[in-house]
């Protein structure tokens, strides 16, 4: 997909009175084509195969992302730092009002 300075735009007039040219213009481009409203954007028309390989990047991108979260975190932590943090915590949580929380 190419990646486009302004998007490519219809009207919504368009739209419903030359349906099959703005599909075929979508299925062209591989982009959305933006459908205005008296010069309003009001929503956006994508061709079933460019909102599936859309769909499967951003899976792609969503997994790389959480990977490397993940991943960042994997031995960056000693064992003594969390053990300080367990303590902190069970001293914090003995300072709790337990009948406020009942």
């Amino acid at each position: 997909m190419m990646i486009m300075l302004m998007p490519y735009i219809t009207t919504a007039t368009e739209l419903q009175r030359n349906y099959k040219k703005v599909a075929q213009k979508a299925r062209r481009v591989k982009d959305v084509v933006v459908v205005l409203s008296n010069n309003i954007p009001e929503g956006v028309y994508i061709d079933y195969n460019t909102f599936l390989a859309m769909m499967s990047r951003q899976r792609i991108v969503d997994d790389n992302i959480e990977k490397r979260n993940l991943l960042s975190l994997a031995g960056s932590v000693d064992s003594g730092v969390i053990g300080k943090l367990n303590k902190n915590m069970d001293e914090m949580f003995e300072k709790v009002d337990k009948e406020v929380w009942e």
